[in-house]
């Protein structure tokens, strides 16, 4: 995918590592959707975490979210693991290397993308190129609906929630957690969407919480409500039940559920993969996963928590090599790049232009 030489090349400099933990000065809502697992009210307290590399006369920063609920990845856990491993990066690394010197997780995803920064500072050619990624192509953008009970989603949906900036009337898609309450509230979630947002293309996410006996009630409900995709409806113990399970519909897993090591694993019991930067520890796995993922025939959902420009930026450089893409609600920082980047064929990414980040 990538010039080996020249990333040796760009690699092999010594290097100053500075990372902050910064706070989101207006605090994220209650109301926006975090990633999968986020406790009910989870959305307060959002910090990022930025980590900027100095070598050879240049400079690269990168970003990632911490998730206030994940303490494995909290302040503390974050600068414990970036101190451990900054005599391996100190004298130059590569981030091929950087498995070996970090967990998966915000800190590698962070430092891999500055490290991506820095070399494109470095070489006078933008990141694209470095990775010899494909171009851009159209992709369906979704956005995450808030998890809400019934009665308030109807509320939220009947003021044009869902809908986000500058969406016309048949975008952007949408992802409606269910599994939270009985099954007769998903079915309220999904009658309040459809009288809503009958247009929408429309992902369900049931986060592990149905069993098999649940799943097989509501696949025909789903299908009915026009449900495109269903986004890891059992718990990973049970989900064996997924291999001779006939569907209506593309079934897809968390990659937490698997990891890339269990992609085959995967492919015998779904149809798809979600994975985000953050998660996986970066561009640079999250793009060596998509491309094995792609060769299994799976289906690829990128995704992120709420995301800083920076973070977004990167998420983006890997879409080329996904097949849907949920766009997140925009955190700023200090210091940070004051617009966010949007895919060019993405109806419901944010309308601001593309600032120059990454080369």
């Amino acid at each position: 995918m990538f010039d080996p030489v020249l990333l040796r090349s760009l690699a092999a400099t010594p290097l100053r590592v500075q990372y902050a933990v910064l706070p989101v000065p207006a605090p994220v809502s209650a109301r926006v959707p975090g990633p999968e697992g986020a406790p009910a009210g989870a959305g307060r307290g959002w910090a990022v975490l930025r980590v900027t590399l100095h070598g050879a006369g240049a400079t690269g920063a990168g970003e990632a979210t911490l998730l206030p609920y994940a303490a494995a990845h909290g302040h503390d856990a974050v600068r414990a693991q970036l101190a451990a491993a900054e005599p391996g990066l100190t004298p130059g690394v590569s981030p091929l290397e950087l498995p070996g010197l970090l967990p998966p997780g915000p800190a590698r995803s962070a430092v891999d993308s500055a490290l991506w920064d820095l070399f494109a500072e470095r070489s006078g050619l933008p990141v694209r190129a470095l990775l010899g990624l494909r171009r851009p192509r159209p992709l369906p953008g979704i956005r995450t609906l808030p998890l809400l009970p019934p009665a308030e989603l109807e509320a939220e949906l009947r003021d044009g929630g869902g809908r986000g900036p500058g969406a016309g009337p048949g975008s952007p898609g949408l992802r409606l957690r269910l599994g939270a309450g009985s099954v007769e509230d998903d079915l309220a979630l999904l009658d309040a969407v459809r009288r809503h947002r009958p247009d929408a293309w429309l992902m369900a996410d049931a986060d592990g919480a149905w069993d098999p006996d649940r799943l097989h009630t509501m696949l025909p409900r789903l299908a009915e409500h026009g449900v495109r995709v269903l986004r890891q409806p059992l718990p990973e113990a049970e989900s064996g039940a997924l291999v001779t399970l006939r569907r209506p519909f593309p079934i897809i897993a968390g990659l937490a559920h698997g990891g890339a090591a269990g992609l085959d694993r995967l492919a015998a019991r779904y149809d798809g993969v979600a994975l985000g930067l953050d998660a996986v520890g970066g561009l640079t796995t999250a793009l060596a996963v998509m491309e094995e993922a792609g060769q299994r025939g799976l289906l690829v959902l990128l995704g992120s928590p709420p995301a800083t420009a920076r973070s977004w930026t990167a998420t983006l450089h890997a879409a080329a090599y996904a097949d849907l893409l949920c766009v997140p609600p925009a955190l700023s920082v200090e210091g940070g790049p004051a617009q966010h980047p949007r895919h060019p064929h993405s109806v419901a990414a944010p309308p601001a232009p593309a600032p120059a980040m990454w080369g």
